[in-house]
């Protein structure tokens, strides 16, 4: 039984509430960004809008007994494209402008490859394979582009859910299977699946579980079951009155009742999505009290016709904002500004780049003109990208050619070093390709023997494998402050012909569990990682033993470190602990762009003491290695050293730097391991 206020099911009839629900949930979106520095819940509602409205459609077609099937499908999929990817790529290349003008060199790579990402509509996998926090506190350190995880999100949805639809029209018109029933057990399905799974990756790894296609199926899915639903609900018209004022309420109210940065999406996602849903079921109430009536304001239809480019220029305007103010977040007056340029610069677009495509009758006439459009477009995006990084692998060769002479690095403080270079060359790493410049890490140990031990095969490389019997057995073990001196270690492996391997997990103490509590997979690391050093008897375990704290406050000795010395002491293994090196607020690729000269920095760590020391006199078995002089001569931390970039971010150093540094790390830790210069 149908209301009297619901259309037919075949009935078409144009919802302007929910238009105003859809400017509501991107205008939240932005204000968050902007005043709050939070996610609001807006785009949850944002991604079962537009599969509600899908589905409403593709519904209907089936129910006239129209074919949705190769024809249909492929007229949606150049339709929807056409309309959405030109303006998603003006975007990208305005993001790509403003990277090169406002962003630091070391970031660009990193955009540029995002990028390509982004216009192929995979921008939410490249952030999981990149390890993205989507909730780093510091959104200028954020890419300009991040805000496309939920955009390519919805563009793979519009790929998929026209396909389950064609299989729904081969069951209804060969089984003779009724629309609706059908639609509702097929997208019944789908929505408890991947909310089943969603809660459980929620729970284990947020970061994936945000951004995975998997975990947000069931939001689209929840979309197309009110739509399917939505005809034959009768409701009475108080009901509904309450229903869309409460989910009104509850969109609003979202972020400030719920913990959305700790737990969505899995159940807590349920809030924003079920309250768009109460919107869409209380429907037209004919009523001035209505939610309706507010949702249908000509402000927030006007501002419907908008949101797409506003969502799209919001989040890099904030970026670039906040970048080169050098802020974290923006204030209230700025977050006014914002929004102002950005509803501004989206009126631009729409009215300039998306109309204009849209009503091209000429482009609209044939399909294949609509596939050409599309390629075009998104090869415009491609072509950009491949010539800057192709522009940037020409420099660097030229600089790599003169790198003997010119970029010395660490090989200067040798006493016998003489200087033959230019007089300004350039430095090394290419100031673009700094913050990719770390060792590749590829190897794996054997998958049974780590897997013995509890330690997953990712977090256990084997280094080098000596061809012959093996003079010791040598483990490194720790974060990426150890990974980045590991092919200091691969040399030394293979000049001694030690059998080497890496338990590594990033962002992980073994020797302070104080510093692991926000990473429940790290301390399921160190019990195992421990185990596999017992079980392996090694001669020498290598790792950081200090832990520094940005500056102006030195490092700290782990809790842990010495009872560990006296654990491996009883069993006559000698462990080698790295001092660590200085980590800063401020990267200096930061401090380059915003001054637009080198710089250098003060270090407490750099001058004072190595506290390693102690303990290095009080236990035979362990000894420490100190590179803090090479990194910072003459207690200052500099942007280069011999033409070598130092720091490739605010913590880590660079492979150049490391290994240009190579003959001095060695003299001291062979010096460490008692082998001495005579082993050199």
């Amino acid at each position: 039984m149908t209301s009297p206020t619901t259309p037919k099911p075949t009935e078409t009839v144009f919802r302007p509430e929910i238009q105003g629900l859809r400017a509501l949930a991107l205008t939240l979106v932005a204000a968050y960004h902007f005043w709050f520095g939070k996610v609001s819940g807006g785009v949850d509602v944002f991604l079962l809008i537009s599969a509600f409205l899908m589905t409403g459609s593709f519904a209907r077609k089936l129910e006239r007994g129209e074919p949705v099937f190769v024809s249909a499908i492929l007229s949606y999929w150049v339709r929807t494209f056409t309309r959405i990817v030109p303006l998603a790529a003006v975007t990208v290349m305005l993001v790509l402008a403003g990277t090169w003008i406002f962003l630091p060199q070391p970031r660009w790579n990193g955009i540029m490859d995002e990028a390509v990402a982004t216009i192929f509509y995979r921008n939410n996998w490249w952030n999981i394979q990149n390890l993205t926090d989507y909730y780093a506190a510091d959104s200028s350190e954020a890419s300009p582009l991040r805000h496309f995880w939920s955009l390519s999100m919805q563009g793979q949805i519009f790929i998929l859910w026209p396909l389950v639809f064609a299989g729904c029209w081969v069951l209804v018109r060969y089984l003779r299977l009724p629309v609706r029933p059908l639609l509702l057990t097929v997208f019944g399905i789908i929505f408890a699946v991947s909310l089943a799974y969603s809660v459980g990756l929620t729970g284990s790894d947020q970061q994936a579980a945000y951004f995975t296609t998997y975990a947000r199926l069931w939001e689209f899915a929840l979309g197309s079951l009110v739509a399917v639903a939505l005809p034959f609900i009768s409701a009475p018209r108080w009901l509904r009155l309450v229903m869309g004022w409460v989910g009104v309420v509850a969109i609003i109210s979202c972020a400030l009742v719920l913990d959305v940065e700790g737990r969505f999406p899995g159940f807590y996602a349920l809030w924003p999505t079920l309250a768009a849903a109460f919107v869409m079921v209380g429907g037209n109430t004919h009523s001035v009290f209505g939610a309706d009536r507010f949702l249908s304001h000509p402000a927030l239809l006007w501002l419907a016709h908008y949101s797409y480019g506003l969502y799209l220029v919001h989040w890099p305007l904030l970026v670039f904002y906040l970048y080169t103010a050098n802020l974290e977040k923006a204030g209230f007056w700025a977050g006014i500004a914002l929004f102002a340029v950005s509803l501004g610069v989206s009126y631009l677009l729409t009215r300039l780049i998306e109309t204009p495509i849209r009503e091209w009758r000429w482009l609209n006439a044939a399909a294949y003109r609509g596939v050409a459009f599309v390629a075009l477009v998104s090869c415009v995006v491609t072509g950009v990208v491949g010539a800057w990084s192709q522009h940037n692998h020409r420099v660097s060769e030229q600089l790599l050619a003169r790198a003997e002479l010119d970029n010395p690095g660490a090989q200067i403080f040798d006493v016998t070093y003489t200087y033959r270079g230019a007089e300004n060359p350039g430095n090394l790493p290419l100031s673009v390709q700094r913050f990719d410049d770390r060792p590749l890490i590829d190897t794996r140990c054997d998958i049974a023997v780590s897997e013995s031990y509890g330690l997953d095969s990712n977090n256990c490389h084997q280094i080098y494998t000596p061809e012959d019997e093996a003079t010791q057995t040598v483990i490194a073990v720790g974060n990426s402050h150890m990974e980045q001196w590991i092919d200091n270690l691969h040399a030394l492996a293979q000049q001694y012909h030690w059998n080497l391997r890496f338990l590594q997990y990033n962002d992980c103490y073994m020797f302070e569990p104080s510093a692991n509590t926000g990473d429940p997979g790290c301390n399921k690391w160190i019990g195992p990682a421990k185990a596999f050093i017992d079980g392996e008897a090694p001669d020498a375990v290598v790792t950081v033993g200090t832990v520094s704290v940005r500056e102006n406050a030195g490092e700290y000795l782990p809790s842990e470190l010495e009872g560990y010395i006296q654990h491996v002491q009883a069993q006559g293994i000698e462990l080698v602990a790295l001092r660590d090196n200085p980590r800063f607020w401020v990267p200096h690729a930061d401090c380059e762009t915003r001054t637009d000269s080198l710089c250098e920095y003060d270090s407490e760590l750099a001058a004072s003491e190595n506290p390693l020391q102690p303990l290095a006199e009080q236990y035979d078995n362990f000894s420490t290695v100190d590179m803090t002089d090479v990194i910072c001569p003459e207690q200052k931390c500099p942007s280069t050293v011999g033409n070598v970039y130092t720091y490739r971010d605010d913590s880590h150093l660079t492979k150049t730097f490391t290994d240009s540094a190579h003959s001095i790390f060695s003299t001291r830790l062979l010096a460490a391991l008692g082998m001495g210069a005579s082993h050199l």
